[in-house]
């Protein structure tokens, strides 16, 4: 019982953790946190895998996880200092997180986690791809909700600037975009 607690209590470090691309670019008020980043690329990805042949469960799983190691090493973006060593940082952190874990989750989420960091399966790909469109579409809503001041003062175009092969990934990053010209 002690581990479970433990690990929620890692897990409510997520709900809480602003996500630093906001920070970045000032993005006033109310900031999305990592959890509830995390919540919108796990719907993203159910979508986008069952329009495919994929374990949507898996995907799903993985999706979850996706930012889990965040909790220990914060949100590490392409602009910090410490993003080319990125993956020292979240060896280390993958080592910390297995002493919080669950024993019946231990195995999983090292497996989970070892195959988006390879990024070579189907449902790894679509994570990643959800991962970048929840930005987006967050990005997005910033954008049209303003905030209390006029938020295009910060340049939140860099969270639209990414490749998806995809047909409906696709679709949904022009429609977002489409979307941005209006606001």
């Amino acid at each position: 019982m002690k581990s479970l607690v433990n690990f929620l209590d890692y897990i409510s470090r997520l709900k809480l953790t602003v996500r630093t691309g906001w920070d970045l670019h000032d993005v006033p008020g109310i900031r999305e946190t990592i959890g509830s980043h995390s919540f919108g690329v796990t719907f993203l990805a159910w979508i986008l895998a069952k329009k495919e042949d994929v374990d949507v469960d898996k995907t799903i799983k993985l999706a979850l996880i996706h930012d889990l190691l965040e909790g220990i090493t914060g949100d590490i973006t392409p602009y910090d200092d410490s993003y080319r060593i990125k993956q020292v940082i979240e060896k280390k952190a993958m080592s910390e997180l297995k002493k919080l874990l669950p024993l019946e989750l231990k195995k999983d989420v090292e497996n989970l986690i070892e195959e988006l960091n390879e990024g070579k399966t189907r449902e790894s790909q679509i994570v990643m791809q959800a991962d970048k469109l929840d930005t987006a579409f967050q990005a997005y809503l910033y954008e049209k909700k303003k905030f209390g001041k006029n938020i295009r003062d910060s340049d939140l175009s860099a969270f639209f600037d990414f490749h998806v092969k995809e047909k409906f990934s696709k679709e949904f990053l022009s429609y977002i975009k489409s979307l941005r010209k209006k606001t």
